[in-house]
């Protein structure tokens, strides 16, 4: 192979991924052409990582732009909550749930106590 000719190529491809303003796949260029180059990962592979790279910045910045939109005063997560607040609240329960396996597992996920 051409070593020149490749070089020209992978600098046309840098310049291609600046003029479409993808800036994450253009950083995980050098890593995913020494993947494919080691035979770690074909083009298909290296091609869809770096797509895949560069569309989880954009959902990435979407959200936060939507959270600053939002002016929500902070990000709270369960990760966060005083469970000792509000005792009643059985901790491991609502844990559970936050985790969402009962979806894989098709069941309703709440039920009653009696």
């Amino acid at each position: 192979m051409n070593h020149g000719g490749a070089a020209s190529r992978v600098d046309n491809i840098r310049r291609s991924l600046v003029h479409l303003k993808m800036p994450r796949a253009l950083e995980m260029l050098d890593a995913t052409l020494r993947g494919i180059e080691q035979g770690k990962i074909d083009g298909i592979e290296a091609i869809d990582i770096l797509l895949n790279e560069e569309l989880s910045l954009r959902e990435n910045r979407r959200i936060k732009a939507a959270l600053r939109m939002a002016r929500l005063p902070i990000i709270k997560t369960l990760d966060g909550y005083d469970f000792s607040f509000q005792p009643s609240l059985d901790r491991n329960r609502i844990l559970a749930l936050a985790g969402l396996d009962f979806i894989n597992r098709a069941e309703v996920g709440v039920t009653t106590r009696k």
